[in-house]
């Protein structure tokens, strides 16, 4: 008898022709041996899963190509592959394959109020990602706006209107804190996530989502207050820059955290953790980099041997993500003359 059809068994195929199309650990090291970033851009043009992004990069006499004109590019291809993965999607699950256009709504928003923040003479704004064109904001109002009311008004619609307008200062002229509105638009992220996990997934898909998402944010709050306590140790209220949600660190764990007179002692802590494992000998710095790799390495693993779910597209693209932000990282070594994340690359392109 021959086992029932799963509805993701086609994006599973998809997703894993897709993944074999990444650039190999040879591939990194070919492109961080290239002389010049116009020297990246034609190696790339021979992989057939940049072609397209890199053709809109082709050179010309008034054209000057460099990290904001590439991130564009790339952010353009990651686009292109979330658009031919919702032909496979269920429509069950395309509220949750929303994220990336949820993401790109948070960090368009950061990016705005960094550039109010600086004020008329800030340059060097990277575009705005590609994603929003599939967005609930003005993304164009967004980019123009001159004050935080115009910021308010290019995101009404958003997940994160609310936020934005608790922060809204009474002095119209005043600008709400960086760092807190950064948690606070985390946190509508991952609550919109957690609430449609609940509500439409059940059985091992809600287990795996749950573990996924859960992960992520434990290790984040971990980055959080391990940055804290080594950069900021005069700050005292912790709990305003963390997510309100846990997964394996239980909150009584994350109030004796906060309460660590030192980042030593925050480290002592972290040892004792679910996460001990990982965080031996391990400067702050390493830490973002233990995540990073983290995320990876679970990502990949969902993608090559999980059962095929919704997760299987979030997967490759976050894992596409990852390359993306590789390449950047390879041209702006060539750019500069200094090392690539070799050690990452090794990872990505195993």
């Amino acid at each position: 008898m021959r086992p029932p059809v799963s509805p993701y068994d086609a994006l599973c195929a998809k997703v894993r022709a897709m993944y074999g199309k990444r650039l190999r650990f040879a591939d990194f090291e070919r492109l961080g041996r290239c002389t010049s970033e116009q020297e990246v851009l034609d190696a790339l043009r021979q992989f057939p899963a940049w072609s397209v992004a890199m053709a809109e990069l082709e050179p010309s006499a008034d054209a000057y190509v460099g990290r904001v004109e590439l991130e564009n590019a790339l952010s353009g291809e990651t686009l292109r592959e979330y658009q031919a993965l919702m032909h496979y999607i269920p429509q069950g699950d395309r509220q949750l394959m929303q994220f990336p256009v949820l993401l790109a709504e948070r960090d368009a928003i950061l990016r705005a109020l960094r550039r109010l923040k600086a004020g008329p003479d800030y340059h060097g704004m990277p575009h705005p990602s590609r994603f929003l064109n599939r967005s609930r904001i003005d993304a164009q109002a967004i980019e123009l706006c001159r004050d935080y009311t115009g910021l308010l008004s290019a995101c009404a619609g958003s997940i994160y209107a609310p936020v934005l307008t608790h922060l809204q200062p009474e002095d119209g002229t005043k600008l709400p804190d960086y760092m807190m509105t950064e948690s606070l638009l985390r946190t509508a992220y991952f609550t919109n996530v957690y609430r449609i996990v609940h509500r439409r997934y059940s059985g091992e898909t809600k287990a795996l989502l749950l573990r996924a998402f859960g992960k992520q944010i434990d290790l984040l709050n971990l980055i959080h207050i391990l940055r804290i306590k080594t950069y900021f140790p005069e700050m005292q209220d912790l709990f305003t820059v963390l997510f309100p949600f846990h997964y394996r660190l239980r909150p009584e764990f994350i109030r004796a955290l906060c309460a660590a007179p030192d980042a030593a002692s925050a480290f002592a802590l972290v040892r004792r953790s679910p996460y001990a494992g990982s965080f031996r000998d391990m400067a702050v710095a390493e830490v973002e980099d233990y995540y990073h790799r983290a995320f990876y390495e679970f990502n990949r693993r969902q993608l090559l041997t999980g059962a095929p779910s919704v997760y299987t597209a979030i997967s490759y693209l976050n894992l596409k993500d990852t390359e993306c932000a590789l390449l950047t990282n390879v041209v702006e070594s060539v750019k500069y003359g200094v090392p690539y994340d070799s050690g990452f690359a090794r990872l990505i392109g195993g």
